[in-house]
């Protein structure tokens, strides 16, 4: 293990700036920018003791990871144990930029509270491991120009983000607009009801798209113990068909499905000894949607200070599939171009719909 000296803790820097407009309707509209940028952010368990691609001073015009030139360099500690020497350091960067959109209102005439939002939204980095066992793809840190080579999208990355909350108090019961004048027992059975609709709506994560089958000559090694790198992106894999630049790949008619939810034609393996030319996350996976729905009613007892809740809630109320990312059973929990079934969906993740029903004593 390594740890380089002058090793700095992480800083994030955080700003925003709002504009807020009283609408008609008693709706107060809210746009804003929020950003921040992280510095000196942990990265965990590369190996440090690796050499160039093989390619470098072999291959002409070839330059990606090699040295001033594109010349070959070879292992900095050579007489270490194994070849490996583990690093520990602060050279993890992160930018996040995006536009958020809030409107809410409430109306007591009406019986009605509503918040609405949506963010469109960017997150960058350059590929750190937090060592907790996440995701991060093949990372070509620590050769030259790394932070180029591993500066793309965030794995909690979320282009669009949409989340709405209603509660609306039926207008039925004594007071209300329907059913005022009630008997007793009519209005404890039907009247004061209320209902809440939450919903949730956003873009897919980010994919990390691997090649297990490593033929750069750099012996990577991260902290999951994998000599990853990238295949090459030969064409757009969110377009069906076939690519031109793969003409030996059978292409799947449509994507985006549970059996090809990208091309898998759009990448190929590198040449021997080059890294692949693919971007740490070259595409995302499946949208996110999700409606929670519940009925409350609350029953007054004779009781002083006593009272009776009911709830009916309803999670996942259409219940929506929602698709975990390609090949997210595997051994690594990414898609490997070296592995079988490279592109397809095999597992969900959250809850089908759950119904549950509760009562609530208060006193």
């Amino acid at each position: 293990m390594a740890q380089n000296t002058n090793f700095k803790l992480g800083d994030v820097q955080q700003f925003n700036i709002n504009v807020e407009r009283q609408l008609p309707g008693q709706i107060v509209l809210t746009v804003g920018y929020a950003g921040s940028r992280g510095h000196h952010i942990l990265i965990d368990g590369n190996n440090l003791n690796v050499t160039t691609p093989a390619a470098c001073g072999k291959v002409a015009g070839y330059t990606r990871g090699c040295g001033p030139g594109g010349t070959f360099i070879g292992q900095p500690y050579p007489a270490f144990l194994f070849n490996t020497v583990l690093n520990t350091t602060d050279q993890g960067n992160a930018r996040y930029n995006s536009l958020q959109i809030k409107a809410e209102t409430k109306s007591s005439r009406y019986g009605i509270y509503a918040l609405i939002g949506y963010t469109y939204s960017r997150t960058y980095d350059n590929g750190f491991s937090d060592g907790l066992g996440s995701n991060y793809g093949a990372t070509y840190y620590p050769l030259p120009g790394f932070n180029k080579l591993d500066w793309a999208l965030s794995g909690l990355n979320l282009n669009n983000s949409f989340i709405a909350s209603v509660i609306y108090d039926l207008p039925f019961g004594k007071g209300k607009h329907f059913g005022s004048g009630w008997s007793g027992p009519a209005n404890t059975i039907l009247g004061n009801w209320q209902v809440t609709v939450i919903e949730k709506i956003t873009s897919g994560f980010p994919i990390f798209v691997v090649d297990t089958a490593n033929a750069t000559g750099v012996s990577f090694l991260n902290n999951n113990g994998n000599s990853l790198t990238r295949p090459d992106e030969v064409g757009d894999p969110n377009k069906a068909g076939p690519v031109a630049a793969n003409p030996g790949c059978t292409a799947p008619a449509q994507v985006h499905t549970v059996t090809n939810w990208f091309n898998p034609c759009a990448f190929a393996t590198p040449a021997a000894g080059e890294l692949g030319n693919a971007s740490r996350t070259p595409l995302s996976g499946p949208d996110f949607v999700n409606t929670d729905f519940s009925v409350i009613k609350q029953f007054a007892l004779p009781w002083e200070n006593m009272g009776l809740n009911f709830r009916a809630e309803f999670f996942n109320l259409f219940n929506h599939t929602q698709f975990a990312t390609p090949n997210a059973a595997g051994g690594l929990f990414i898609p490997d171009f070296n592995a079988p079934g490279f592109g397809a969906i095999n597992s969900t993740v959250n809850n089908p719909r759950l119904v549950q029903f509760g009562l609530k004593l208060t006193f």
